[in-house]
Order: C-alpha cells, then structure tokens, then sequence
C-alpha cells in the first residue's frame, strides 16, 4: 500500500510542478523524473515498492487503450499526416536509443 501511495505522491508532485511553473511537459513525466532522482539517491529499487511496480508493469498493455481510442478518435489527422508522424517517431526512437546507450557507457567507465 506504501509503494502506490508512494508512486501516486511522486505523479501528483510532478502535476502540481508542471502547473504552478507553466510547463510544457507532462506532470507524470515530472513526477517519473523525480521517482528516478529518488531511487538513484536511494541506492535502488527499496522492496516495498517493488510489488506495486510489478503489478503495475504487468497490466501495463491496459494503459495502451486510451493511446487506441484516440487513434480511432483522430483517425482523419493519421491518415492526412500518418507518414509525417512515422518518420518522427522513428527518428526520435533511434535517437532516444542512441543516448542510452551514450548514458550508459558513460555510467560504465565512471564505475
């Protein structure tokens, strides 16, 4: 019960940030950033959050049915942009992973 009031506290944190600061992103990404800050400075994973994290990893493919709905409901933008949109998907993901594994390899040869 401790790690999803825990998980919660950290997503509204975030939320609350984004809002009193007028940002552009996410409050959930705020608030992963902060749980991530958090479990680094902790030394890892504590075993109290552990069963609520694998809970919610495994009924994570539940979380992707609003994503489909809204496919669905923005159907006339996918097929008028779709290209567009996959090109940048794409580039972004093979970016994203490039930086992975920069971030990575550096955490190696610090360690």
């Amino acid at each position: 019960m401790l790690g999803i009031f825990v998980l919660l506290l950290f997503w509204l944190l975030g939320s609350a940030l984004v809002a009193v600061l007028a940002w552009p992103i996410p409050g959930s990404v705020v608030g992963l950033l902060g749980l991530w800050l958090a479990l680094v400075v902790n030394g890892g994973v504590p075993d109290w959050l552990k069963k609520p994290s694998s809970l919610l990893i495994r009924y994570l493919t539940l979380l992707f049915v609003p994503a489909g709905v809204g496919l669905i409901d923005h159907w006339d933008r996918l097929m008028s942009h779709g290209i567009a949109m996959l090109v940048i998907i794409a580039i972004s993901s093979v970016l994203t992973a490039v930086v992975m594994v920069l971030i990575f390899r550096a955490g190696r040869a610090s360690s």
